[in-house]
């Protein structure tokens, strides 16, 4: 997160540069947008998760804490740095999106260039959502084998850890929920199982939990281990995170086992990419539903497009990332799985601004769906 606060820093330093609360000590208040009521709200969906005491970023919980930041809180969030979200709006409705609504900007922009007023009374009281189970007590608590250390001053990477289930027979697991053990370091995490690579989801966050459908489960085989893929970003001191991971279970799935596909490249010779653009192509042989997307690009990838084409020849833009971001990964969980009829073809577009070095897939679309017929 030091690049980030950088970054807010070289903002704020063009508006003031001795005492950043006297900036806006005389300008006068020309909005009805006020921190205690739209702003305080806004910061609560989409910045505390990150950014209170604790966490990754400076606090924005208060008005003294936000006040300093806010000509650099609107620098960030018009140039789309902040808050994370890489996906174009209008391709894919996505349950995670922490990206702002044009309402939620004009709010930002409006209190900022207004005169950043606070309002009267006391603005609602932070909740941490991070602090709880966000689907209740869970079945099963776990934690890895061994914890992650955590360099000081180390640069955003992702380490691996190995979560024993413990399970003694085959489990349907519904959902799960994440939580880091040093919230100041973890950025993302990705859940698969060890030995398979089937892929059982991510956590960001500001999404800590993922529910399945009704009637769909992950099935976990017996003495199944989970391997954890966590970035990690160091901040001034080393530190051990040792996160847990709680397990929704069921009886069984009635309307099928979630499963999981991987879009790739199929031949790739290394660095030598034509134009900058690589194609990945996946045929659905029976109609599936489809939950979540998590996209994985190598150094030098600056978007990609995930698009289905139907048997009628129709086609949908699932997912758009117009700039991919290393530094902050995330997964993205459909709001309603979307339905892939059988024959159709899914297509991904990746483009480049350097090409990859090694001969590995330059990218990866990891898929998890399910069918759309019930299981006899």
């Amino acid at each position: 997160m030091k690049q980030a606060v950088a970054t807010l820093v070289m903002c704020v330093a063009a508006a003031w540069t001795l005492d950043p609360r006297s900036a806006y000590s005389h300008n006068p208040t020309t909005t009805t947008v006020l921190f205690n009521r739209e702003i305080t709200s806004l910061l609560q969906r989409k910045c505390l998760q990150c950014h209170a005491d604790g966490k990754l970023a400076m606090p924005l919980v208060t008005y003294g804490d936000a006040r300093p930041w806010a000509e650099a809180i609107k620098e960030e969030a018009l140039a789309r740095r902040m808050p994370p979200w890489p996906a174009e709006r209008g391709y894919g409705a996505f349950s995670n999106d922490i990206g702002l609504t044009p309402r939620e900007f004009e709010f930002l922009v409006s209190w900022v260039d207004g005169g950043v007023p606070q309002g009267q009374g006391d603005a609602p009281e932070f909740i941490d959502h991070g602090a709880h189970w966000m689907l209740g007590p869970p079945d099963v608590v776990l934690t890895p084998t061994s914890g992650a250390i955590v360099e000081a001053g180390s640069a955003p990477a992702f380490k691996r850890l190995i979560i024993d289930t413990g399970l003694t027979r085959e489990t349907w697991v519904r959902g799960f929920d994440f939580k880091p053990g040093d919230a100041r370091v973890t950025r993302a995490a990705f859940l698969s199982v060890a030995g398979t690579d089937r892929y059982l989801g991510g956590w960001t966050p500001w999404r800590s939990s993922t529910e399945l459908p009704e009637g769909v489960a992950f099935r976990m085989p017996s003495r199944a281990r989970i391997a954890v893929d966590v970035q990690y970003s160091g901040i001034t001191e080393t530190v051990t995170d040792i996160p847990r991971l709680g397990l929704y279970v069921v009886s069984s799935a009635s309307a099928g086992a979630v499963s999981t596909s991987v879009l790739r490249p199929a031949t790739f010779d290394g660095p030598g990419i034509s134009g900058g653009r690589v194609t990945a192509e996946l045929r659905i042989p029976a109609s599936r539903a489809l939950v979540s997307i998590r996209p994985e690009m190598q150094r030098g990838g600056r978007s990609l497009e995930l698009k289905l084409v139907r048997p009628d020849g129709s086609r949908e833009v699932l997912l758009w990332v117009k700039n991919f971001r290393q530094d902050w990964q995330t997964p993205y969980v459909f709001r309603q799985p979307v339905t892939l009829p059988a024959g159709s073809l899914l297509q991904a577009t990746a483009y480049f601004d350097v090409a990859p070095a090694s001969a590995i897939a330059p990218f990866t679309v990891t898929l998890n769906h399910y069918p759309t017929t019930t299981r006899k």
